[in-house]
């Protein structure tokens, strides 16, 4: 009889905050648009989910590429970050600073903070380094 090999997971939601600038970004990884409402759901304050709802067609629509940074100002300063997958590849990474990369701009110009690159540059870096933990951290305990 084969053993049925342990599948890794594929699939984790989570919030990151923006630390000074008060944005807090929802980060998921291969979620579906029905995982990014139910967590919201649950971990959000309540317009939050009437938001995403008015947003729907267009996360289904981005749903379908590689990846998307996400800040409406219905979203009142908080913003999404979606990957399809995250196995810790070069191209996982690439994706993922990509997407942060949009994600520093728009927060920086609801904070005007756009003409201040190194303010940008450390938020850049944060963001990095607390997001790509997170994932690594969340797609590992899942594994277990």
């Amino acid at each position: 009889m084969k053993k049925k090999k342990n599948k890794k997971p594929t699939k984790c939601i989570f919030t990151q905050s923006c630390g000074i600038f008060k944005n807090d970004i929802l980060v998921s990884v291969g979620g579906s648009y029905k995982d990014i409402l139910n967590y919201i759901k649950k971990n959000a304050e309540d317009w939050f989910p009437k938001a995403i709802k008015e947003k729907r067609e267009i996360i289904e629509e981005l749903l379908t590429t590689k990846g998307f940074a996400m800040m409406d100002k219905s979203f009142k300063g908080a913003g999404i970050i979606w990957i399809k997958s995250y196995k810790n590849r070069w191209e996982d990474i690439e994706t993922l600073l990509h997407e942060l990369h949009h994600m520093v701009f728009m927060v920086a110009r609801q904070k005007h903070f756009e003409e201040e690159m190194e303010a940008q540059a450390f938020l850049f870096e944060n963001l990095f380094q607390q997001i790509r933990r997170g994932i690594v951290n969340k797609l590992k305990d899942k594994g277990r």
